[in-house]
């Protein structure tokens, strides 16, 4: 901006020096124009890629939310004899499609820092032996458990925030050998959102 005015000036300078009649005067005034003509293309320009930016750091929203429990799945859900994907069926949000039920996996589309939430329920019966952890590509993120209490159920929930590459995968995973409890209510889930771009 201060360029443009200080062109501007130069401008009505050369014009009272051609008023005056000095013979180089013509050329430069020339220049001046041709001067002040690509300045504001160029403050054109930048306001455009301005905008740009702008666009592609809002860009599309992505955010998920899912349940584990259907109707016919109310009780225990393991041991398993091997760590195991828990696989939230009850999709409820799913903003850009990054969450899959059949894998209960989210895949990011876009680098950027997201924010993911898992919450488990354990049970006292026969005895609290819930374990599960969040993972990025296998490797554990946060853990959530309930193995000892006298209670008859716990819960336990994990908030991380993390950096992901397009094409990373996030998921809840259930640890061997243990189990988590399920009824009406939802007291399993699994959510995330894209904070910003990257």
């Amino acid at each position: 901006m201060q360029t443009a005015v200080l062109v501007l000036l130069f401008g009505g300078f050369l014009s009272g020096l051609h008023a005056e009649g000095d013979q180089d005067t013509p050329d430069l005034l020339s220049m001046v124009t041709k001067l002040q003509s690509q300045v504001q293309s160029l403050q054109s320009q930048v306001q455009s890629l301005e905008s740009s930016q702008a666009q592609l750091q809002r860009g599309s929203p992505v955010a998920f939310y899912a349940a584990f429990f259907t109707d016919s799945e109310e009780g225990n859900h393991g041991p398993f004899n091997i760590a195991t994907t828990i696989k939230y069926k009850q999709v409820i949000t799913n903003v850009g499609n990054g969450y899959n039920a059949a894998t209960g996996a989210f895949t990011a589309t876009v680098k950027g820092l997201y924010v993911f939430h898992f919450t488990m329920f354990g049970s006292f019966n026969p005895t609290p032996n819930a374990v599960a952890s969040l993972r990025k590509n296998g490797v554990k993120l946060a853990y959530a458990l309930d193995q000892s209490s006298s209670d008859s159920h716990d819960s336990s929930t994990r908030v991380a925030v993390v950096t992901l590459e397009a094409g990373d995968s996030v998921y809840v995973e259930l640890q061997a050998q243990s189990y988590f409890y399920d009824y009406h209510g939802d007291h399993n889930s699994f959510s995330g959102f894209l904070l910003f771009r990257m």
